[in-house]
């Protein structure tokens, strides 16, 4: 659906408030008062990330644990069990998997000729509405208007407006340099209903569904559902390239705050948000928040939540919500509202079952509810759905496929937090090179051309799509299935920060913070498994053993105080609780040498790490950000660099048959303390894990045993032991 002015939009809503409202009469002229009851089920997709078959393109094989094609399934039974249902999608859809890719690559000529292969599957199953993700607008505006064009189900975003050279001259939004870039914590400073009543939203903020539903008694009653929905603020951070001077976002809160009476007030007899925003309790609820559903669950008028972002499953049993205000996990409340989170990639549906009354079918008011999560049935699939996706997974197959060169040793990401690895190196080489080249060129001015230069990357793939989600390239060759398997975000561009040492270290001592527990006699276990992976930053300084060295103590308490899951804590005023007694870091030494701590430093990043305020990261200064490359391009041209390097070398050694790409592992940390001590941790249970930590990894330092685990309501897992030498 095409993005309507909102004076359409609302002008559409107040004809529909004029519907006739159904009741009876007695002879003597005053109306029967008739309470009728009905039953509403509301079905939510989200995080679908373009995994339309349920297919792994990285390893070519069928992948039975996701995939709208099996989602479909139960998509369809939930409908079948009730007379009255609703189909919704939280967002994140045309980007995060390698179909997504793929129809990236073919441009957006393509898509205004082509349906998106997700919206050839959603409009066969007859979606009612849908919210934009962040990751919507990962491709440009012109992109995401030509997908979403071909859907035949309407969108809604309440917080993203077009951009207005008006705001800025009058100052209501503020910018942080003369290039138009947005600083979202002060992004707009004045009366926010002045701001909504004067610029245009990019989308509809909001729909009101007509909706002819069939009550307890038999009959059918017009009922009318507003939907309204979000995306995080951070958008204009995370995509600044695509959005800076394009649009301008408003808080998640404020924006309900302000539309959701105009809903009411045009006719909705219930009102579902939903959010790609993630459930989270803040203490200081601070304006342009990214996971708002705790605050938007306080918001009069809205009576349910559906909403995701943050790929984890509600209701749930785990304690990922525990000691929330106003959270009730298991039964899936939050302040006593109905409120789902489906997981991610087709992996579940949320379900919530509206119970409404009325008095002669006048208005529609929410009586009682329940909300569960659905998971995917064994072996089953839509035919149909597959079907109609073919030619583009097939094209997708093809497009992954293409060899970059030959490798001798297997590259994954298993153990990236427990050992140095191939898989996170290889990005920090690619990202190094490339910063070495602009350090060069003079591109960060004269003063930091003769800085010493870092790069830093993380494991992107650590679990947090179940225990198959891991980097794992075990066949012989580099494809460009390979480069999306190292780097798999695709949206994330480069940046480069100028700090000093000590902000480097605080910067490690705030991951080993989150990614470690205190070892100690009590306590043999090693990980916050439910800190995410793609947040372990790990350094790299050159191609040299002796260009970075450091060393991470696990026997003494953390620098940085964290919560049960490994997310850093915050007092009051919201700054990091730091303990100033305790180090983590050892050792830390650039080209063999210990560092000056005040020195300075250049590091080569991603902008959504560089936008972060993490523990010395937020004392940097952003000197460089490059907005024509992403940060996965730069791995593709480096390992075509070496591709052609390892070709060349070839021709030059009479010996060499194949020419073979091979990768030195520079070791650049240890985990040390708690020598003779075993302890323990959960990764991925494959068997590739197993034999890569029995073949590849120093004999006797890992052993997978017996013992299965599950991490936030997923299994698969497996426990090994690590002895701490």
């Amino acid at each position: 659906m095409s993005k309507q002015p909102f004076k359409y939009l609302a002008l559409a809503t107040i004809v529909a408030g004029l519907v006739g409202c159904n009741s009876s009469s007695s002879t003597d002229g005053k109306t029967d008062e008739k309470s009728i009851l009905m039953n509403v089920r509301l079905i939510e997709t989200t995080d679908l990330h373009s995994n339309v078959r349920s297919f792994d393109y990285f390893a070519s094989k069928g992948n039975q644990e996701y995939g709208l094609a099996r989602t479909a399934v139960i998509i369809q039974e939930a409908r079948d069990e009730v007379d009255n249902s609703l189909l919704f999608d939280n967002g994140d859809l045309i980007q995060g998997s390698p179909m997504g890719d793929y129809i990236a690559d073919l441009g957006v000529d393509h898509l205004k000729r082509y349906p998106h292969p997700v919206y050839k599957a959603m409009n066969y199953l007859q979606y009612d509405a849908a919210n934009v993700g962040n990751h919507e607008f990962n491709y440009g505006l012109d992109f995401l208007d030509a997908a979403i064009d071909h859907a035949q189900f309407p969108y809604v975003s309440a917080n993203v407006f077009e951009f207005d050279e008006n705001a800025i001259r009058s100052g209501k939004v503020q910018l942080n340099t003369e290039e138009c870039s947005f600083d979202i914590e002060d992004h707009y400073a004045g009366d926010y209903n002045e701001f909504f009543d004067e610029y245009q939203p990019y989308f509809n903020p909001y729909v009101i569904l007509d909706r002819e539903f069939i009550a307890d008694d038999g009959n059918h009653y017009p009922v009318k559902v507003g939907v309204i929905g979000f995306v995080p603020p951070r958008i204009m951070d995370w995509d600044k390239r695509h959005l800076e001077c394009k649009a301008m976002v408003a808080d998640i809160a404020k924006s309900a705050e302000y539309y959701v009476p105009k809903m009411k007030a045009a006719g909705a007899d219930i009102i579902v948000a939903v959010p790609h925003s993630g459930l989270t309790n803040s203490h200081n609820v601070e304006p342009f928040m990214e996971n708002a559903v705790w605050q938007l669950a306080q918001i009069d008028g809205i009576d349910a939540l559906m909403f995701g972002h943050d790929h984890k499953n509600f209701p749930t049993t785990s304690d990922a919500y525990d000691g929330i205000p106003g959270v009730n996990p298991e039964e899936g409340t939050i302040f006593g509202k109905p409120a789902v989170m489906p997981g991610f990639w087709g992996n579940h549906i949320g379900v919530i079952d509206l119970n409404l009354k009325s008095v002669n079918g006048a208005t529609w008011t929410v009586e009682a509810s329940k909300a569960e999560v659905r998971d995917l049935k064994p072996y089953t699939q839509d035919a149909v759905v597959n079907w109609l996706v073919e030619d583009d997974h097939q094209g997708t197959i093809d497009f992954m496929a293409e060899e970059i060169g030959a490798i001798e040793e297997p590259i994954n990401s298993f153990f990236s937090n427990i050992v140095p690895d191939l898989s996170v190196q290889i990005v920090n080489e690619a990202q190094y090179q490339k910063g070495l080249e602009w350090q060069d060129e003079g591109v960060f001015g004269e003063e930091n051309k003769d800085l010493p230069l870092l790069s830093v990357s993380a494991p992107f793939k650590g679990g947090r799509g179940g225990h198959k989600d891991y980097t794992n390239i075990t066949d012989d060759a580099l494809t460009r299935a390979s480069v999306a398997d190292l780097y798999v975000f695709d949206n994330n561009t480069p940046s480069v920060l100028k700090l000093t040492f000590k902000d480097v270290i605080e910067w490690l001592e705030s991951v080993a913070s989150q990614q470690y527990q205190q070892i100690t006699d009590d306590n043999h276990a090693l990980l916050h498994q439910t800190f995410r992976t793609y947040n372990y930053d790990v350094f790299f300084g050159g191609f040299d053993l002796d260009d970075l060295q450091y060393e991470i103590d696990v026997s003494v308490p953390s620098r940085y105080l964290t919560k049960a899951n490994g997310t850093l804590e915050t007092d009051e005023d919201d700054n990091f609780i730091v303990r100033e007694q305790y180090n983590r870091i050892k050792n830390f030494t650039y080209k063999g040498e210990t560092v000056e701590l005040d020195d300075y430093v250049l590091v080569v990043t991603n902008n959504f790490r560089a936008s972060s305020t993490y523990p010395g990261v937020g004392n940097s200064d952003r000197i460089y950000d490059d907005e024509a490359d992403t940060n996965r391009d730069i791995v593709a041209e480096y390992l075509d660099m070496r591709a052609e390097e390892a070709i060349e070398q070839c021709n030059d050694n009479a010996d060499c048959d194949d020419p073979v790409i091979e990768f030195e592992n520079m070791h650049n940390f240890k985990l040390v303390g708690a020598e003779g001590k075993t302890v323990t941790f959960m990764t991925s249970g494959l068997v590739d894990a197993a034999t890569f930590a029995e073949d590849h990894i120093e004999s006797g330092l890992l052993k997978a045993t017996d013992d299965t685990g599950i991490i936030e309501d997923k299994s698969g897992y497996r426990v090994f032991e690590m002895n701490m030498q």
